[in-house]
């Protein structure tokens, strides 16, 4: 078990999930990160914790599986989107938490409104971060969307894992190709980096990069989202994804409850503006206990 000090923030790894854990509340948060992040993602946002949410509540920030410390799937399994939501199932098992406040982040937020959907009695209240609804298509390009993913699997499963030289090469190739400096990709990238004689790759299994061999339909995906009675919130930054804005939408309709709060900043707002992130969650979660 490692020690964060700054933080007081404890690592644990059981039944193949990695997680970090700060506070010692008798009341859990659950933090699900977004594609190709981890839990390092609420690094900033749980540093801004006050005393009294540490006391509160216990924050539990995921690995997925596939992503930052947690066990890839086996070979002959694959990282659908519907598993990741199975796999929260799983995780609280591991964890003994049989109710919590969720958070999650863009892919996170669709697990997260999914998993709400399905197990609204083990959901206390939901936040969501630039991510909303499900991502569908037309019923017309599934055959083409399938033969897309079959040529991709294919070609993965030859492809050797990639070395560095140096970890700074990583950490600035993220930073390339995301909406954050540097500085925050090596916070998020930390926790995505092995180092095997002299020598630096990803900790994350290139298969997650693979698409998917199904997505819902446009009627699928409203059925599976429809009446969600749990009270949310949906954090939409300035500079975020223009489709999850789209998504917002066509989705809204489906939460009996939920409050849209616009913010500065971009995809990964809840790093680069974590004080105000958080005290939008804390008012949200809070609320419920005073209803």
């Amino acid at each position: 078990m490692l020690i964060n000090k700054k933080n007081e923030m404890k690592d644990y790894f059981e039944e193949g999930f990695a997680w970090q854990q700060i506070g010692k509340g008798s009341v859990a948060v659950i933090c699900l990160h977004g594609w190709l992040d981890n839990g390092n993602s609420y690094q900033p946002l749980v540093g801004e914790l006050a005393q009294s949410e540490r006391d509160n509540y216990t924050w539990y920030l995921l690995d997925l599986p596939g992503h930052g410390q947690s066990n890839w799937k086996s070979t002959d399994a694959g990282y659908y989107f519907v598993e990741y939501v199975y796999d929260v199932i799983r995780f609280m098992k591991a964890a003994n938490i049989t109710e919590a406040h969720f958070i999650g982040h863009s892919m996170g937020a669709l697990i997260a409104n999914l998993f709400t959907s399905l197990y609204p009695d083990k959901v206390l209240s939901l936040g969501l971060i630039d991510g909303v609804g499900l991502i569908h298509q037309g019923s017309a390009s599934a055959k083409q969307n399938l033969l897309k993913a079959f040529r991709a699997r294919d070609r993965a499963s030859s492809q050797e894992t990639r070395w560095f030289d140096d970890r700074q090469s990583i950490i600035k190739a993220r930073a390339s190709v995301s909406d954050f400096d540097e500085s925050l990709a090596q916070v998020l990238m930390s926790r995505s980096i092995k180092c095997e004689n002299g020598q630096y790759a990803l900790t994350s299994d290139p298969r997650v990069k693979l698409p998917s061999t199904m997505r819902f339909n446009q009627e699928q995906a409203y059925s599976l989202l429809d009446k969600i009675s749990v009270d949310t919130m949906l954090i939409l930054p300035e500079h975020g994804y223009p489709q999850m804005r789209d998504n917002m939408r066509k989705f809204l309709s489906c939460f009996d409850r939920v409050r849209v709060v616009e913010v500065a900043g971009g995809h990964h707002c809840h790093m680069e503006n974590p004080k105000q992130i958080l005290k939008e969650i804390v008012s949200h979660i809070e609320k419920q206990g005073a209803c």
